[in-house]
């Protein structure tokens, strides 16, 4: 039985898979930030429950919603589950002058998870890497040039990485299960800086061309995790668990491609030099590591504190640090969450296992 389960989280996988190029270039509604590194990173907040608690449950066991945040929590899946979630923002952007509003809807997730025995069960699934998805436009005035000449710069941005994964989770004793994901991590982004000189006193817009720095690059690779999970009793009427994955350090391959064009006012191609021609590299995306508390009832309560930390400052690009062509410092970044869940009636079939 357990090998016809296996069999069937592959193909949902690979289906999955196959699909996954739909669900890229999803805007994020113009995110300035996403310019950096990769572009806006995907939290990992996990699936509905998680994300109901503030984006924590590292170590909140549940046999009814997916956990996938930590995979040891796959364990406690009572039944073949299904889950996708779809995203939504509204913002607004403003600066001294100007203000803009975005919004954007974009795919938040799909997982399957299955129990293939007692002891064992698996997930497959489907979510966002990363996202870019920015424009902004820049005017200066030429110091050194011709009284009152002008440059206007544009920088925009498209593109992101999906993630296509399979955990599994394993119990080794009362309380104690582990587990891991092996994800394939792929997708492209498209930057362009484009540059307009406009001196003083030209009044014919087919003299105003541009010069357009093109940059595309394609990522593919495979990155893992670990997970572990300890479950055990206070007292008769509450419960703790202890929770932790280390994601590893990954080295994501990129071939990039990089020219520079001349354009007109309408945006045609004047000319083009090829600068960079399937150019490989990778982006190193440094190891974080992440740990959970949670107490709970068995019944109607959890209450959950996360904790993670992840060195953005070791992030490479093609060598470059902050991305390629980017070359700003990134920071370290810790993350600290707490959440919790108080249903006002518990279903009759929902179990959380003492184990």
């Amino acid at each position: 039985m357990w090998k016809n389960k296996l069999a069937g989280l592959v193909g949902v996988g690979l289906m999955g898979l196959a699909t996954a190029p739909q669900s890229q270039g999803q805007g994020l509604g113009n995110s300035p930030y996403s310019r950096l590194g990769l572009g806006d990173f995907n939290l990992n907040t996990g699936g509905a429950r998680q994300q109901g608690m503030g984006g924590v449950g590292l170590a909140a066991p549940n046999s009814v919603h997916i956990n996938e945040l930590n995979p040891a929590l796959l364990y406690y899946t009572a039944r073949t589950t299904y889950e996708m979630a779809v995203n939504g923002q509204i913002k607004t952007l403003r600066n001294q002058t100007n203000s803009q509003r975005d919004g954007s809807g974009t795919l938040g997730y799909l997982a399957l998870a299955v129990p293939l025995s007692k002891s064992w069960a698996g997930a497959v699934g489907l979510k966002p890497y990363s996202a870019v998805d920015y424009e902004s436009n820049v005017i200066e005035t030429v110091a050194a040039g011709p009284a009152g000449t002008q440059v206007l710069k544009r920088y925009q941005g498209e593109g992101g990485l999906s993630e296509a994964y399979i955990g599994q989770a394993y119990r080794l004793a009362k309380g104690l299960t582990v587990g891991g994901t092996a994800a394939y991590v792929f997708g492209s982004i498209d930057q362009r800086v484009a540059t307009q000189v406009a001196p003083a006193g030209v009044t014919d817009p087919s003299q105003l061309a541009s010069v357009v720095l093109l940059e595309h690059v394609r990522y593919s690779d495979f990155t893992f995790r670990g997970a572990v999970h300890y479950r055990g009793a206070i007292n008769s009427k509450l419960n703790y668990s202890l929770g932790g994955v280390y994601t590893f350090r990954s080295s994501i391959d990129g071939v990039r491609n990089t020219s520079l064009d001349r354009e007109d006012v309408a945006g045609n191609q004047l000319e083009r030099i090829q600068l960079e021609d399937s150019q490989k590299g990778e982006a190193r995306v440094p190891a974080m590591a992440q740990f959970g508390i949670s107490i709970d009832n068995n019944k109607n309560f959890s209450a959950n504190l996360d904790v993670a930390h992840q060195q953005w400052s070791k992030f490479r690009s093609f060598g470059i640090t902050g991305g390629a062509g980017i070359g700003t410092p990134l920071d370290n970044t810790v993350r600290v969450g707490l959440g919790a869940n108080i249903p006002p009636i518990r279903p009759p079939w929902i179990t959380t296992s003492s184990e």
